[in-house]
């Protein structure tokens, strides 16, 4: 779908968004939705990474708008999903604002608009350093846009693994019909985050995160650096959650085990309150007022 991408009289974009996309065939479908449903698509900067075998391309009119940037990597050279959001929170140009997302998403009408009026709130309300993030209800490609739930979701723990806790699902938020703003989150999304343009800096994704955990390791760290995480209390975004719709990096990549292994091993001590170097884990909160907050172990064993 040819989309017409208006300039700003504004030298500089206003949301820098963010895309690692793996070999995905709803990535150009993702970028037509993000400009063609947003209130200002001249407000936007848009980087992808897009890591991708040689027989897979973009149509024309996408690798050719000026307001995305397509940063190519062969597939078989990619470390992972958090390796590609790294690469692409580098290129952040001061922008005010900041949004990640993953490649198989559809957007509401004026979702622009509105995270920002969600954030402002937020950081009106008392919050200075607000985050509006989440797991958008499901879609099926194959029905859009019919069958799409209007209802937003909260994400709740959903088991420990290895004793950690790694994984998470989102529920139908209660009563959603009657907020009237964001509501107090527990954990972050990494597939649909939206932020001041400064979390690329305060909080850089740790590339050697490879898959599990990398959502409970940047929520404590950006709760250590003192943000805050909101969920939207209206559908924004809709995301693709059958992986059968998209090639997966540990298909391609043998030695996926043993980046996991160690990854794992990282995340260990990361929850156990270790930070690194170049990914500090933040001085204004605690990892311990963390687990308070949310009411759970980071470790199985630990007391909170």
């Amino acid at each position: 779908m040819q989309h017409p991408v208006r300039r700003s009289k504004i030298d500089r974009p206003d949301i820098y968004v963010q895309i690692a996309a793996y070999r995905d065939p709803e990535l150009a479908h993702t970028l037509d939705s993000l400009f063609s449903e947003a209130a200002r698509p001249d407000r936007l900067r848009v980087r992808v990474c897009w890591q991708h075998a040689e027989d897979e391309a973009l149509p024309q009119h996408l690798v050719s708008a000026k307001a995305i940037e397509i940063d190519e990597v062969n597939f078989r050279e990619s470390r992972g999903a958090n390796w590609a959001r790294r690469r692409e929170q580098r290129s952040w140009r001061l922008e005010p604002y900041t949004m990640i997302i993953d490649s198989h998403l559809r957007f509401a009408r004026y979702w622009d608009d509105h995270l920002v009026d969600m954030l402002e709130d937020r950081r009106s309300a008392g919050s200075p350093r607000p985050i509006i993030t989440g797991y958008p209800p499901d879609f099926d490609p194959k029905t859009y846009p019919a069958r799409r739930s209007r209802a937003p979701l909260k994400i709740y723990k959903e088991a420990y693994i290895d004793g950690m806790l790694l994984h998470f699902a989102g529920h139908r938020l209660a009563l959603w019909q009657w907020l009237r703003s964001p509501i107090p989150a527990l954990f972050l999304a990494l597939g649909f985050l939206f932020a001041d343009g400064r979390f690329n800096t305060d909080i850089p994704l740790d590339p050697h995160i490879y898959f599990f955990g990398d959502e409970i390791t940047t929520g404590l760290r950006a709760f250590c650096h003192g943000y805050d995480f909101f969920h939207p209390h209206r559908v924004l975004a809709w995301h693709i959650y059958d992986r059968m719709t998209r090639r997966c990096h540990w298909e391609d990549h043998h030695d996926w085990s043993d980046v996991d292994r160690r990854s794992l091993s990282r995340v260990r001590r990361i929850l156990g309150g270790r930070g690194h170097r170049d990914y500090p884990l933040g001085s204004l909160r605690r990892p311990c007022d963390y687990e308070e907050q949310i009411g759970l172990p980071l470790r199985l064993g630990r007391s909170i």
